[in-house]
């Protein structure tokens, strides 16, 4: 049960971390570029690239939690 909790933990903080990132280089009213080109030029995409980890990382530890077989 603690590592469905740490994995729902890490993929929710991903998740809204992914989101908020995308939303602001979304933003096209402001500035007029793709949204990747946006992410590179203020810098953004390490903390984008970690919160797409985190939530990778998260998926792993639910999926291997969900098919594990307790005896």
């Amino acid at each position: 049960m603690k590592r469905v909790v740490i994995g729902g933990l890490l993929f929710l903080t991903g998740t809204v971390g992914t989101l908020s990132i995308l939303l602001f280089a979304g933003n096209e009213r402001i500035y007029p570029n793709s949204s990747l080109d946006t992410i590179e030029e203020f810098g953004m995409t390490l903390p984008f690239w970690f919160s797409v980890l985190l939530v990778l990382l998260g998926l792993v530890i639910l999926g291997i939690e969900y098919f594990k077989k307790d005896d």
